[in-house]
């Protein structure tokens, strides 16, 4: 009896030891029919600047399944990615309720392809995909999905250089050439003499076509034509030096008087108003340095911080070198204690003479803006 139960015994623990080795069994959802069978309007595309706001390819797509009961509602995003890199992947787009297509213009699909790196003229296959998202109180459901690829090809959004055409009244005609201010940005920056008279601007200096001539939004505005026909070119009434600035993004372009030239290509505040800075030089250098980034307004420099009425309350602006420190370029206060937020005369740089500062009106946080166009300072408060 006694080897009975031990054999009893041995073969309950081999059975307890082997559903030990068996794997967990673990709860899967299906993975949920394609119903939606996501369509596109072209399987082979190649995109076309001068059809920048046309649209260039409709995703479409039937309704998903009803599942997960009477209160469950059905919610579509879609999204797009590289075939063989899905790193390189849109943002989810959410559609609204009752839709059941999404539209991307030349432009859209061609500034996709940039924000992956694709180069101008590179085919690249992009797999597109429609996500089913039922919300039900119920239970949780997988989403259903489908998916589709097609090809496409880009342009070169930005042409490197673009050249001003101008021609006066008596038929004179001249080109400047003009280049990014920051490659890739699409904005560009050129001094001219002008002269009153009528202008384009062209992508090549052999030929007026393509070009940009004056559009529908305002006598600045601008619109791409590919060949000659009914076009307004845009018209200049100044007459000297003007800074010419274009955004091709925007489609504007800019005609403002020249720039004032700094010597070192900078500003600085220095002065107890500035509450970083104090009367330190390095102080100047290492916290109080302006900022001009924007390339479509490159005649303003501006600072944000905190400003302080203690002490002095005063500050002016250096412009020449770290060393030179006050023995350099500064740019004084049209009087003494002037208020910046009242006086904005901005008056050209000097060395020495009349040590003459403006005074902050109350401590805050204010922005200071130079403008080196219209020589003007201003000191606003931010809200």
């Amino acid at each position: 009896m006694n080897k009975i139960m031990k054999l009893i015994c041995l073969l309950f623990l081999a059975s307890i030891v082997a559903s030990c080795n068996k794997d967990p069994e673990y709860y899967t959802l299906e993975t949920p029919a394609d119903q939606m069978l996501l369509r596109t309007s072209s399987a082979d595309l190649t995109l076309e600047k001068e059809k920048e706001n046309e649209t260039a390819i409709t995703f479409t797509w039937n309704a998903a399944a009803q599942r997960g009961g009477a209160d469950a509602n059905i919610a579509y995003f879609f999204r797009m990615y590289m075939a063989d890199l899905h790193s390189n992947v849109t943002s989810l787009y959410e559609i609204e309720a009752g839709e059941r297509s999404i539209s991307f213009t030349h432009n859209e699909l061609n500034d996709i392809l940039a924000s992956w790196s694709i180069l101008p003229g590179d085919k690249v296959t992009i797999e597109a995909e429609v996500i089913a998202q039922v919300n039900s109180s119920a239970q949780y459901l997988k989403p259903e999905l489908s998916k589709t690829q097609f090809d496409v090809v880009g342009y070169d959004k930005n042409a490197t250089a673009i050249y001003m055409v101008m021609i006066t009244e008596d038929g004179e005609r001249s080109m400047r050439r003009m280049t990014e201010k920051v490659v890739g940005s699409g904005i560009y920056q050129s001094q001219a003499e002008l002269k009153p008279c009528k202008y384009f601007f062209a992508l090549s200096a052999e030929s007026d076509y393509p070009c940009y001539m004056k559009g529908e939004n305002g006598d600045n505005s601008l619109q791409y034509v590919t060949e000659e026909g009914d076009y307004e070119m845009l018209e200049n009434t100044f007459e000297g030096a003007y800074e010419v600035i274009v955004d091709l993004n925007g489609s504007i372009v800019r005609i403002i008087p020249k720039i004032y030239e700094l010597p070192n290509n900078g500003i600085w505040i220095i002065g107890d108003g500035c509450s970083a800075v104090g009367w330190d030089v390095n102080g100047a250098f290492e916290r109080g340095g302006m900022n001009n980034n924007d390339p479509l307004h490159p005649e303003l420099w501006t600072y944000t911080g905190e400003f302080s009425a203690s002490g002095e309350g005063a500050f002016k602006l250096l412009a020449g070198t770290k060393e030179e420190g006050y023995g350099g370029y500064c740019f004084f206060a049209p009087v003494e204690w002037a208020n910046p937020c009242e006086n904005h005369v901005l008056e050209k740089l000097r060395k020495g003479g009349d040590d003459w500062k403006w005074k902050v009106p109350a401590a805050g946080t204010y922005t200071l803006v130079i403008d080196l166009s219209a020589m003007t300072i201003s000191l606003n408060p931010v809200k």
